[in-house]
């Protein structure tokens, strides 16, 4: 190994001198060592060019240290500011490994069940993820060593409650994006606080600055957020379309078989028996299967074999008489129900006169009904006060199950 004489006075100059000796310190080693250290140490390098880059652009005249730069294998963040490092050297930013070799595929965003975003190892312009990580990682270190909030900053947002992305953070996340946006070609698009039950009422469905600087880049409104309208969901599918655009195939959707339900819990009040047709109507759909037909069959023998089927029809003013529903010999000498293809189906509601939700905007068509439930609860002046004047519903929870079931129902339309 070659020995390395690092003149005294490196150790009485500024931590950024330091720093810079040091940096000459690793060229130095990067040409007598093994080609993997090689490559890391000219991907830091790259690193220190980007932070310089991206200070010059947001923070000229902030008055930060010159970071560490290190790439461990372990965690999960693809990135991290430290105010101190593991040997005590202060300021560092770390950068996962294989996040900044490209040493695997790696996913980078999940969208929803089905659906992946993965950053492509041999891809040559996934650099452009890992640039946009070092500028959030640079938002961190000036909150923490040059920002006037600093102080209020290290108190109320660093620890947490926020873990770092609080209204400071997300603040000069808009600050940068309002510039960044325009000039990567997009419509600027606000962040929130990561917490979204204590976001402002105008920002809570935008999407989280812990994000920042990707998320928003891929959509317009927070993807988790389960109250989104028709408009705000294409605006999300326009906005995913031209982020794969921009990063040039670097980021790839990545679509996955569905997990199919075996199970289906539901809460244990008057909603039950609608959540339960719903998801058993989704398991039909994805398996080419009839259990809904199956479900109601079963619950009309046993009432009909504890004598309360009569009972029902006339509390929901039917009334069928006894030829119209006839036992039949089934296999294995069982006792089954016929019902007439023009004879009552059992309702959603227990009020007949009232509409069930799945009547009204039934899933299959679900683009229209989504359109028409979006404008009703509109004019009802919110998902509560539709169900409970239009529905006989206590609240509002059958109405978010049933928007959100006709929303996945268009997510597969689409993906077909």
């Amino acid at each position: 190994m070659t020995q390395l004489t690092i003149s005294r006075s490196v150790l009485h100059t500024s931590t950024v001198e330091f720093k810079r000796h040091f940096r000459e310190y690793l060229k130095t080693l990067a040409k007598d060592i093994d080609t993997n250290r090689v490559e890391l140490i000219e991907a830091l390098e790259w690193c220190f060019d980007r932070w310089e880059h991206w200070r010059q652009k947001f923070y000229p005249d902030a008055e930060l240290m010159f970071p560490f730069f290190q790439s461990g294998r372990r965690g999960s963040e693809f990135g991290h500011y430290s105010t101190c490092g593991s040997s005590g050297q202060p300021s560092v930013i770390h950068i996962k490994r294989s996040f900044l070799m490209g040493t695997s595929d790696i996913t980078v965003a999940k969208l929803s069940p089905t659906k992946k975003l993965v950053l492509l190892k041999d891809h040559p312009d996934r650099l452009k993820f890992v640039d946009q990580t070092i500028l959030h990682e640079l938002v961190h270190q000036y909150l923490h060593e040059a920002s006037p909030s600093a102080a209020e900053y290290e108190s109320s947002e660093s620890g947490k409650n926020y873990k770092g992305h609080g209204p400071l953070f997300a603040a000069e996340c808009n600050r940068i994006n309002e510039t960044l946006h325009p000039e990567l070609g997009f419509e600027f698009v606000p962040v929130r606080h990561m917490k979204r039950s204590h976001a402002k009422v105008n920002d809570v469905q935008r999407p989280s600055c812990a994000h920042f600087t990707h998320g928003e880049l891929f959509h317009a409104w927070d993807i988790t957020n389960p109250d989104l309208m028709g408009w705000q969901i294409e605006e999300n599918r326009q906005r995913l379309e031209q982020a794969l655009a921009f990063y040039g195939g670097a980021v790839e959707l990545v679509e996955e078989a569905a997990e199919v339900a075996t199970d289906f819990p539901a809460p244990f009040d008057s909603s039950c028996a609608e959540v339960c047709h719903q998801q058993l109507l989704g398991y039909d759909q994805e398996k080419d299967t009839d259990l809904v037909t199956a479900f109601h069959l079963a619950v009309l023998q046993q009432m009909q074999a504890a004598g309360t089927l009569d009972e029902l029809l006339d509390a929901i003013g039917h009334s069928i008489a006894p030829a119209d529903i006839q036992p039949a010999a089934g296999e294995n000498g069982q006792t089954v129900i016929a019902i007439p293809e023009s004879g009552p189906t059992v309702p959603t509601s227990v009020d007949s006169r009232l509409p069930a939700l799945t009547q009204e905007y039934p899933i299959s068509d679900p683009v229209a009904s989504l359109k028409r439930l979006e404008a009703d609860i509109t004019a009802a002046g919110g998902k509560a006060a539709l169900c409970k004047n239009q529905f006989g519903l206590k609240d509002g929870s059958s109405l978010s199950r049933h928007l959100k079931a006709l929303k996945a129902a268009i997510a597969q339309l689409v993906a077909a």
